[in-house]
């Protein structure tokens, strides 16, 4: 009987940012990453194993020794070999291809090569903002800025995280869309409303990113006016991106993510 305790398919619509999820409790694969984690960090490794001079080593040779080995032959395992299929490849590669040249894909990567750019050339500018804070805490009436760098550090850190996160997730949207079309047509075996409802949460996952990576451009936008040219050139890219999901997945707006957005659909 399943445990109660985890929500069934939380994960399939995840931004992977467990530190800020409310529900990594009731998360099988956070659980399963602790777990390993946990047991990685309790196995310490015996020494005398390793070393060929001491009785241990040999022990636990001859136990490795003693495990059945199988009796598999190479062509016996061939045999269970799923036949390669030259439609479904030709198929499959045909969508990645479709997927790589979608302007939305070629858009999002854009985006994500510009703010690598960004993060390496502000930094002059943010550091001179530090400068400032620091300089606040030295006069005559010291200033109270812990909350102001701890803002900057946490708008930095939602563009990071999620400039990495839209490329792969919108990727996966249109890959969903494009083989839901396929389904359609009979010349996928997948049912089309699975593969629709995956690539609307995909994509719904993409907007949520855009979202919030918006509201962190525009705080950094008045926090580094040094920066303004730039950050504006993000949010153009950003607000290009949103309205082309919009377009090319309409069921993304409306999509809800399970548990994380209320009802599940």
């Amino acid at each position: 009987m399943p445990s109660k305790r985890f929500i069934p398919g939380i994960f399939n619509y995840c931004d992977y940012w467990c530190e800020r999820c409310a529900f990594t409790r009731r998360c099988r694969n956070f659980q399963m990453g602790e777990d390993l984690k946990r047991a990685d960090r309790d196995e310490k490794p015996d020494p005398a194993k390793h070393d060929a001079a001491n009785a241990a080593f040999w022990t636990a040779l001859a136990e490795q020794l003693n495990r059945p080995q199988g009796d598999w032959t190479g062509a016996e395992a061939e045999d269970f070999a799923p036949e390669p299929d030259p439609d479904w490849n030709e198929r499959e590669e045909s969508r990645r291809q479709a997927v790589r040249q979608h302007p939305l894909a070629r858009m999002a990567m854009g985006y994500m090569q510009a703010v690598s750019r960004w993060l390496e050339d502000a930094q002059p500018d943010l550091k001179a903002v530090a400068d400032e804070l620091v300089q606040a805490t030295r006069g005559p009436v010291p200033n109270d800025v812990e909350d102001d760098a701890l803002e900057i550090g946490d708008m930095i850190e939602v563009v990071t995280w999620y400039h990495t996160l839209i490329p792969p997730k919108l990727s996966r949207a249109l890959d969903g869309r494009l083989e839901a079309l396929e389904s359609g047509n009979g010349e996928s075996e997948e049912r089309p409303e699975i593969r629709l409802s995956d690539a609307n949460g995909s994509g719904r996952v993409a907007l949520l990113a855009i979202e919030r990576s918006i509201a962190a451009w525009l705080r950094l936008r008045e926090i580094v006016p040094a920066q303004e040219d730039p950050i504006l050139n993000l949010l153009v890219l950003l607000d290009r991106l949103r309205a082309g999901i919009h377009l090319a997945l309409p069921g993304a707006q409306d999509f809800r993510l399970p548990f994380l957005e209320g009802e599940p659909r």
